[in-house]
C-alpha cells in the first residue's frame, strides 16, 4: 500500500546570475549557501506517493550501471578522504539553457560571494571544468578549493555542481551526458534511512530541475528501493510535468557541508 509522505522544506535558494534564476540546492546547506534570498519551498498542498518496493538488495550493484558511470560521483563518494570535503549545485533555470559559464560568472555567483573566490578555466556542459579557490565558509581561517562542472538536470536544464575540497582540487569525476539532482536527506545516520525518506529526497531533487517552488503535481509518485545500508538506492519517478523528470534515479549518498550532513547525488538512468 502506497505512504503518503509530505515533502520537506528544500535545502536550497533562489539566486540569480544576472538574468539567470539560480537555485542552490542539497549539500551545502549550511553557511555555504546562507544570502538575502528567500529560502524556496514545496506549498502544503503538494504531496508524493512514497512506496516501499524491496529490501537492502534491491538497487542495482555498481557493474549494472552505464559503464561510464564508472569512478564516478553517481556511484561513488566524492573525495572520502577528506572529511571537509561536500558537494553543492546551483540549479539554472532561464528561458534558454545555460551550457557554459566562465570563471568570471562563477566567480559572482552568490554561491561564492564574499569569500574572495578566483577561478580558473570555463566549466562547459559534458566538457571542461572551472577551478575555484575561496575562503572557508565555516568561520575558519582556511581556504577551500572546488572544480566546478556544469551537468544536465531533469526538464532539459542545467546545473552548476561544485566539489569542495579543503585539501587542495581533487577531481570531480561526473556521469558524461547524464542527468543530476542532489538533495540533503533528514537522516544523517544513512543506515536509519527508508525507502520513504529517500523518496521524499528524489521528489525535492528531481523537481528543483523544474521550479524552485510551487504545487507538486497530484499524481507525482516516487518509488524507491535503498540499498548498501543507505549508501545507494534507487527510485522510480512518474508523474512529473510533461513527464520530462520521470525515469529511474540512482542515488549516491555524498558527504555535506563539512562533514555535518548527509545528502544523495541522483543520476538518472538512461531511457529507452
Amino acid at each position: 500500500m502506497a505512504l503518503s509522505t509530505r515533502v520537506r522544506r528544500y535545502g536550497a535558494q533562489l539566486l540569480t546570475i544576472g538574468a539567470v534564476a539560480v537555485l542552490a540546492a542539497g549539500c551545502g546547506t549550511g553557511p555555504a549557501l546562507h544570502g538575502p534570498s528567500a529560502s524556496g519551498e514545496r506549498s502544503a498542498g503538494g504531496e508524493v506517493q512514497a512506496r516501499a518496493t524491496g529490501g537492502e538488495d534491491s538497487a542495482p550493484a555498481e557493474g549494472a550501471l552505464p559503464q561510464d558511470w564508472s569512478g564516478t560521483v553517481s556511484t561513488q563518494r566524492f573525495a572520502p578522504e577528506d572529511a571537509s570535503a561536500y558537494l553543492a549545485m546551483l540549479t539554472l533555470h532561464g528561458s534558454q539553457p545555460v551550457t557554459a559559464m566562465s570563471a568570471e560568472g562563477i566567480e559572482g555567483t552568490e554561491f561564492l560571494a564574499g569569500t574572495g573566490a578566483t577561478c580558473e578555466g570555463t566549466a562547459e556542459l559534458d566538457g571542461s571544468a572551472a577551478t575555484c579557490t575561496f575562503a572557508a565558509m565555516d568561520g575558519s581561517d582556511t581556504t577551500r578549493t572546488a572544480q566546478v562542472r556544469m551537468v544536465s538536470t531533469g526538464f532539459d536544464g542545467t546545473a552548476m555542481l561544485f566539489g569542495v575540497s579543503g585539501q587542495g582540487a581533487p577531481d570531480l569525476p561526473v556521469a558524461p551526458g547524464a542527468e543530476h539532482a542532489l538533495q540533503v536527506t533528514a537522516e544523517n545516520d544513512l543506515s536509519q534511512v527508508t525507502d520513504e525518506d529517500l523518496a521524499e529526497d528524489v521528489t525535492s531533487a528531481v523537481m528543483m530541475g523544474h521550479s524552485h517552488d510551487g504545487e507538486l503535481p497530484a499524481d507525482l509518485t516516487a518509488e524507491c528501493e535503498v540499498a548498501d545500508g543507505g549508501e545507494h538506492g534507487t527510485c522510480e519517478v512518474t508523474g512529473t510535468p510533461d513527464e520530462d523528470g520521470d525515469g529511474t534515479w540512482y542515488a549516491t549518498a555524498q558527504s555535506g557541508f563539512d562533514g555535518d550532513r548527509a545528502c544523495y547525488l541522483f543520476t538518472r538512468l538512461p531511457q529507452g
